[in-house]
């Protein structure tokens, strides 16, 4: 199994501040990768709980990280679907291209299901790799 080293750094990713995670890791297989959607899931889902004890008035922040727990719950990744992310999950910005995905829950985006999501994390991913 490989190893990896994530560190936060703040960054400015389409002119919104977010949390850029460098990574030494390639994700070489589904099964690795679906591993770090969960976490990913709910380490979102704890950042938006907390945004919501911060921010009281917008109901946003709560409900996004329930969503995101049970985003997390339905994670399948069909084999077809993985054959159009592998090439894109290899390159560096995948966690950050995660982490926007998952910013954009409740907010800017209200994925039906986790297919949805993973729409559009592609899209992300897709950008990012233009982007470098």
């Amino acid at each position: 199994m490989a190893g990896f080293f994530v560190r936060n750094n703040h960054a400015v990713l389409r002119g919104v501040t977010t949390t850029n995670l460098k990574v030494t890791m390639f994700f070489n297989n589904k099964s690795e990768f679906a591993a770090t959607l969960s976490d990913q899931f709910r380490t979102s889902s704890n950042w938006r709980k907390a945004q919501a004890k911060r921010y009281t008035h917008d109901t946003r922040n709560g409900e996004a990280s329930q969503r995101l727990l049970e985003l997390e719950s339905q994670i399948v990744i069909p084999d077809n679907v993985w054959e159009k992310l592998a090439p894109l999950v290899s390159d560096s910005a995948c966690l950050a291209a995660i982490s926007e995905t998952n910013r954009d829950v409740g907010f800017r985006k209200h994925p039906a299901n986790f297919s949805a999501w993973l729409e559009n994390l592609h899209a992300n991913l897709a950008m990012y790799s233009v982007a470098a």
